[in-house]
Order: C-alpha cells, then sequence, then structure tokens
C-alpha cells in the first residue's frame, strides 16, 4: 500500500515535546493519509471536528428546548419561548419590567395613633386630571390610602374622575357603621383602637350607639382583601367553567412526568366567550406551540395575565381593555388535551396562584 508521510519540520514545533503547542499541531496534522482511504472517510476527518459537533448540538438543544421546557410554561412569563413570527418573547420583555409602585405603604395596616386625638374635621377636594388615590393621599399628608377609600367608599380606586368631589379627612383612620348590637368597647377592641380616642376622633361624649351611625375610627385601615378589593386589584374568572387542572404540581398529561402548572385550566366547549380579568391594556397576542392562540394582558400593579388555547382572538396589541371585555374565544389549539382555558396570573414576572386575587 502506497504510503504518503507528511513531515513535520522541526523548526516549525516548540523544543519541549509535550508543550500545548506541539500536542495541538500533532492533533490538527495528522501524520499519515492513506490514498486508498475512501472519500467518506476522508471528509468525515476533514470536517467532522469538535468544533462542529459542538455547534450541531447547540443547535440540537436550541429547537428541543422550548418543546421540552415550556410545554407548560413552566417558567417566568419573560423567558417563555413562543413562535419567533409572534413576536412575543421580545415584547414580553420589555412589559415585564416591574411596574411602578401601587403608592400605598400600609396594606391592610393601621397608622401610628396620635398621642393626642381630636375630632376629625373633613375638606373637600375636587379631583383634577390625572389625579391619583395615592397622589392625594401624599397632597394632604396622609399615610394610608384607607384613609380616603373608607371615607368616600371607593369600590375601585383606578376609577376616580376628573371633577369628583372627595373628602379628605385631617387624620388616618376609617369610617365604620355601626350594626344592631354593637358597643364601643367591642368596636375598639375589633380594631385595636381606644374607646377615647373613637369618642375624641368622634366628638362624643357618650358610649351610647345607634344601629348606622358612621363612626370614623382613628389610626385603622381596611383590611387586605377590602384594599385589594377597593384598588381593583381583585380579578374576575374569565370563564364559568370546570376546573380540570390547579396551580402548582401535577403529572404532565403528556409525558406523565411530574412538573409545575403554572395557572389553572379551565374546561368549557369550544366558542366560549373569554373575559378580561381585570382592566389592563393588551402586551400581546399570537400563536405559540404550547398555548396555541394567546393573548397576555398587562395590569396596574405588576400584574399579568394569559390566556391560551384560544380558538379565536378579539383583541390586538395596544389595545386598552376593561374587566369583562371579551379577549377571545375558548379552544384546543396548542398543546391542549380537549377544549379548554389556560388562565395564569404574574406578579412582577413570576406566576402565582390565580385563586389567590380571584373574586
Amino acid at each position: 500500500m502506497d504510503v504518503i508521510t507528511i513531515l513535520q519540520p522541526e523548526n516549525h514545533l516548540p523544543s519541549r515535546k509535550n508543550s500545548p503547542l506541539a500536542l495541538h499541531a500533532r492533533i490538527r496534522q495528522p501524520e499519515f493519509v492513506s490514498r486508498n482511504e475512501p472519500v467518506a472517510m476522508r471528509f468525515l476527518n476533514m470536517y467532522i471536528t469538535f468544533p462542529v459537533i459542538f455547534a450541531l448540538t447547540a443547535v440540537l438543544c436550541f429547537v428541543s428546548a422550548p418543546r421540552l421546557q415550556d410545554r407548560y410554561g413552566g417558567y417566568r412569563l419573560g423567558t417563555v419561548s413562543f413562535a419567533p413570527d409572534s413576536l412575543a418573547e421580545s415584547s414580553l420583555r420589555s412589559c415585564m419590567m416591574p411596574e411602578a409602585s401601587s403608592g400605598f405603604e400600609s396594606e391592610g395596616i393601621g397608622t401610628e395613633i396620635p398621642s393626642v386625638v381630636f375630632s376629625v374635621v373633613y375638606s373637600m377636594y375636587t379631583v383634577k386630571p390625572g389625579d391619583t388615590v395615592s397622589g392625594i393621599v401624599s397632597r394632604f399628608g396622609l399615610r394610608n390610602m384607607s384613609s380616603i377609600l373608607s371615607v368616600n367608599a371607593i369600590d375601585n380606586a383606578r376609577r376616580i374622575r376628573a371633577g369628583q368631589i372627595l373628602k379628605i379627612p385631617s387624620m388616618d383612620g376609617i369610617v365604620y357603621t355601626v350594626v344592631r348590637g354593637d358597643s364601643l368597647a367591642r368596636i375598639s377592641e375589633r380594631f385595636g383602637i381606644p374607646v377615647n380616642a373613637v369618642l375624641d376622633a368622634n366628638d362624643l361624649e357618650q358610649s351610647a350607639l345607634t344601629a348606622g351611625q358612621r363612626l370614623f375610627i382613628p389610626g385603622a385601615a381596611l383590611s387586605n382583601l377590602e384594599l385589594r378589593k377597593a384598588m381593583g386589584e381583585l380579578f374576575i374568572t374569565p370563564i364559568r367553567g370546570r376546573l380540570t387542572s390547579s396551580y402548582g404540581y401535577r403529572k404532565d398529561p403528556f409525558t406523565g412526568v411530574r412538573s409545575f402548572h403554572t395557572g389553572i385550566d379551565l374546561a368549557a366547549p369550544t366558542g366560549t366567550l373569554i373575559k378580561a380579568a381585570l382592566d389592563g391594556k393588551i402586551a400581546t397576542s399570537g400563536y405559540s406551540p404550547v398555548y396555541g392562540n394567546y393573548v397576555i394582558i398587562s395590569h396596574d400593579g405588576g400584574y399579568q395575565t394569559l390566556y391560551g388555547h384560544l380558538s379565536s382572538i378579539s383583541v390586538k396589541r395596544g389595545q386598552r381593555i376593561v374587566q369583562g371585555a371579551t379577549v377571545g374565544r375558548v379552544g384546543n389549539t396548542g398543546y391542549s388535551t380537549g377544549s379548554h382555558l389556560h388562565f395564569s396570573v404574574y406578579k412582577s414576572g413570576k406566576t402565582i396562584d390565580p385563586f389567590s386575587v380571584l373574586k
């Protein structure tokens, strides 16, 4: 067999035989190449190198990752791999930035009671364009949003309007309506406020109460649930359907592997109208292999909601939407085992249990 010997000049290699350069040279330049070696083998030897194998492996991992990892969106919303033509990933990266603070410091927690309590005095304020409850609270030197929300019986702070007249109390606190059987001692105990403080704030000389009487409770605050309701942060359920999968760990219906389900699944007939869970703005919509036809809505307070597997979409990106308006219709698109809605709620980019914010 004829053999071609390729000689490597000694002056091209370092004097140390085991140096990295010498090893590199020996690896890259084989000493013998057979003339009779098959063409296919020579091609493989020349082109199938470690960098090529590494590149091919990386491409395969990149292509398969969305199917393995994002089957049910088991990651933060900003990292879900949607179809490139939907531009969902890039839009999510911008809209998933944490929202500005909602403006209240003490959610359901009362403020400190002054050492000397005077009777509460109210001033009137006309809401101006662009005003927010949190801004008005700061303007009048109050610390708790509950004060204005309770005194004015505001059930949705995000819907105050220009020209609306608000009563502003001279101190933090809430209004309580006396019910039959109430006593001042019981009310004071309930809110953790001294009886004398309640008497002074309401300019009362005796503790006798009547049903329907309105008392200002200094230093008290709305409960967490009451405050969230007044802030418009309680979501409605998008559809009336049967719960088929809850939030949390479950057995993947396709693979049987235990995995984390980042939302809830509600079974309903194809074509059922889907409602927006809360006022907001359409962050993006489109199609993905995971969620099929989907819509993502951004809400105040750093919340986002995702609606997946839709048969049709009724909204467009950038559109404003109010709670209860139609988002689309229930379907069976994407990775789906039947006609249903996948509904996820995100807070500052991380999933939360939807039932923690649903009415």
